[in-house]
């Protein structure tokens, strides 16, 4: 016991003999810290959560998120040229899955391969790199529907922006969006003088499933591919966990169950009966009032998001309305027996909270990258690491989530968002004390 701590009980011992009762002093109770928890996205229904889910089983680490993008590949790649919505949204999607390195995201491109081959669909598969736009170019004239498996994304994005780079590899960017827009239309080549003429390529259809490391992907983001509308065409799917759930697994065994589906999938009718076989006529699946009522109350809040002066990779929620509508098709498609099915509300929810998921962890993650200098760069990350937890971050929370960050320095950028408005002084609580912090603005 230490000298206070005596002089304290003899001091109380005194009060007692002269029959002096200490008051009762109620204990001061914090409420507990508020663990904000980002709300975890559920499978899709139907058919296309059940394949999520086994592909999720069957991997060695648990990767729910990757795996629910892996299995929207293989229905997009079985139904493309054959399903579209009643405006003509077709069913092409870009999905990238992010996650650190040996955390099992080799596993859904495996099983995206297995999967297309059993069900008679190898044909659409291009191959796991793009050497240049011509050769996409020349597939596509070949089999007007392909799937790029494309491994170490962030690399091969950061080859297309070097200066050094061919042309040849410059212009895969501007042909993958050109193409992303053009599944209900007409690609035309130019002129060559190898192939005597220009290739046509009706309603082309290309899904690409990418993966990549967060450290290797996100420094890559600027305002350039986020404005020219590169990155808001891809689906990312990021897990941030470190060392995922290991799961006691053998060797992965294909559900026939499901590759019977898969195949009926393929085998819905791909081109018209009419004179050019090479033009499809795909199927509309129509949407019910209920679906298109949760739609239309999503598009008002996307559309908030677009115009969010804050927040520098706003442009990132402009396509969630495609992004839906895409989502949407492939829930119901899915599920598909001898009748096509129709979107219902329950399929729209689900793929409003995919898109909101989507589209807020890209613009969070995007936008703390984003500046044209270093120091600027870095205060969007103080920003953006505040503005994840809207009920604020202690001081040392803060130093814990960028321990690369000098501490003068880290204060130093902290004042910098104080002044401007940005951020606000505030008692975060957590457990019985509360400490000093910071909470953003706006979110």
């Amino acid at each position: 016991m230490s000298s206070n701590d005596l002089r304290d009980q003899r001091a109380i011992e005194f009060l007692k003999r002269q029959g002096i009762q200490r008051p009762e002093v109620e204990e001061e109770i914090f409420p507990a810290e508020v663990e904000v928890v980002v709300p975890e996205l559920d499978y899709p229904p139907g058919f296309l959560g059940e394949l999520a889910e086994m592909i999720c089983d069957s991997g060695y680490k648990r990767q729910k998120l990757l795996s629910i993008s892996a299995a929207s590949v293989i229905i997009s790649s079985l139904v493309g040229q054959r399903i579209k919505s009643q405006s003509g949204m077709r069913a092409n999607i870009y999905c990238l899955s992010v996650a650190p390195t040996a955390a099992g995201k080799e596993h859904g491109r495996r099983m995206i391969d297995r999967y297309l081959v059993a069900a008679g669909a190898d044909s659409v598969i291009a191959g796991d790199e793009i050497s240049s736009d011509a050769g996409v170019v020349d597939q596509l004239s070949n089999q007007p529907q392909l799937l790029f498996l494309l491994d170490e994304f962030g690399k091969f994005l950061k080859r297309t922006q070097l200066s050094s780079s061919s042309p040849y590899l410059v212009g895969i960017l501007e042909l993958l969006m050109k193409l992303y827009g053009l599944s209900d239309g007409t690609y035309r080549s130019g002129w060559t003088k190898t192939d005597g003429g220009r290739k046509v390529i009706h309603q082309p259809h290309v899904t690409i499933y990418g993966t990549s490391t967060p450290e290797q992907f996100w420094p890559l983001m600027n305002g350039d591919l986020i404005s020219n509308g590169f990155l808001n065409r891809f689906w990312i799917f990021e897990n941030r966990e470190e060392s995922p759930e290991e799961q006691n697994v053998l060797e992965p065994v294909l559900n026939q169950s499901m590759v019977q589906q898969l195949k009926r999938l393929y085998s819905l009718p791909r081109v018209s009966m009419g004179e050019d076989a090479t033009i499809p006529m795909p199927q509309v699946i129509t949407a019910t009032e209920a679906a298109n009522e949760v739609l239309r109350e999503a598009q008002k809040h996307w559309k908030e998001e677009s115009q969010n002066p804050v927040n520098k990779a706003r442009d990132l929620w402009k396509r969630a309305n495609d992004m839906c509508r895409k989502a949407a098709l492939l829930v119901a498609i899915s599920g598909y027996q001898y009748q096509l099915p129709n979107v219902t509300e329950e399929h729209m929810q689900w793929s409003v909270e995919l898109t909101n998921y989507l589209c807020r962890n890209a613009s969070q993650r995007a936008s703390g990258e984003m500046g044209e200098t270093r120091h600027e760069q870095r205060i969007n990350k103080i920003y953006q690491k505040i503005s994840e937890k809207p009920d604020g971050i202690s001081n040392r929370d803060l130093a814990r989530a960028t321990p690369h960050l000098p501490k003068g320095y880290r204060e130093q950028l902290v004042l910098q968002l104080l002044e401007t408005g940005l951020i606000e002084e505030s008692m975060i609580l957590g457990g019985k004390r509360a400490s000093r912090g910071y909470i953003a603005k706006c979110h």
